[in-house]
């Protein structure tokens, strides 16, 4: 049985009972929809939050800052659980957003994971990249954001096309201009931009998941080894590309399970 609140102007999607709350943060161009096999078999033992990010679903493409998406997700938090910590499960954008939200709100947060997406805004990453790994990062992502500010008739194809090269997931007809705001942010400064945000250095226990068929990492190899400090973090490769909620969902599920259960000891 499914759940459903508005919160803060979001359809919230809530499965499960569990005592113990996930909130899930999906990327680009994707939509609450990522996570189905997820929340299937998570929702036995968790009550599983899932909803689309702002920007992402037709009826919310209005222009939002950083400071309103890392708003709304508190508001959600907050709504479907006031009095605990939630459980963050970030990938793609979910993960910049999601990560912002935590490090502002560390109280709030009883563990996180983030899939594919690390510390992107940090001198370290930048460094580990190979000139050919910044073209290909600046091609698809410079593409995307200029899809944003294009008028639609023009963005809307552009942004089904990168879709379609990048063998994105989601059904490309529900594919928009809106879901590029992320990168009209990072590039173009559009609604206050991404300058400002704050590393990822989490207090909690956190799980770190990549995909190592692709050919760029999004995270740098200090970043990894200041994870591993603490033995209450886990970091786990998966023999697929970026998505790995659907390509890799029963690896990934079964990883998540058996971490989440240490880390809830």
């Amino acid at each position: 049985m499914t759940d459903t609140l508005n919160i803060a102007g979001s359809q919230v999607f809530i499965e499960g009972s569990g005592p113990r709350t996930i909130v899930m943060l999906h990327g680009w161009p994707d939509t609450h929809a990522l996570w189905r096999a997820q929340v299937d078999f998570l929702k036995h033992h968790y009550t599983c939050v899932s909803f689309t990010m702002p920007g992402f679903a037709p009826e919310d493409q209005t222009n939002h800052t950083l400071d309103d998406i890392v708003q709304r997700i508190g508001a959600i938090v907050d709504g479907v659980a006031s009095d605990r910590k939630v459980i963050l499960l970030a990938h793609d954008w979910g993960c910049v957003f999601g990560y912002e939200y935590a490090m502002r709100h560390s109280g709030r947060i009883e563990s996180m994971i983030g899939l594919d997406v690390g510390d992107v805004s940090s001198d370290a990453f930048q460094q580990s990249l190979s000139l050919a790994g910044k073209l290909m990062i600046f091609s698809y992502q410079v593409c995307l954001a200029i899809s944003f500010v294009a008028p639609r008739l023009i963005g809307n194809p552009m942004a089904r096309g990168m879709a379609r090269a990048l063998r994105a997931k989601s059904v490309r007809t529900q594919i928009h201009v809106g879901m590029s705001m992320p990168y009209a942010m990072r590039w173009l400064g559009v609604n206050g931009g991404l300058k400002h945000l704050l590393a990822m250095q989490p207090s909690f226990p956190f799980y770190y998941g990549y995909a190592t068929q692709k050919p760029v990492m999004f995270h740098s190899s200090e970043w990894l080894e200041a994870l591993r400090v603490n033995p209450d973090n886990r970091i786990e490769p998966f023999h697929c590309g970026h998505w790995i909620p659907v390509d890799a969902a029963d690896a990934l599920n079964a990883s998540l399970a058996n971490w989440l259960d240490d880390s809830g000891l």
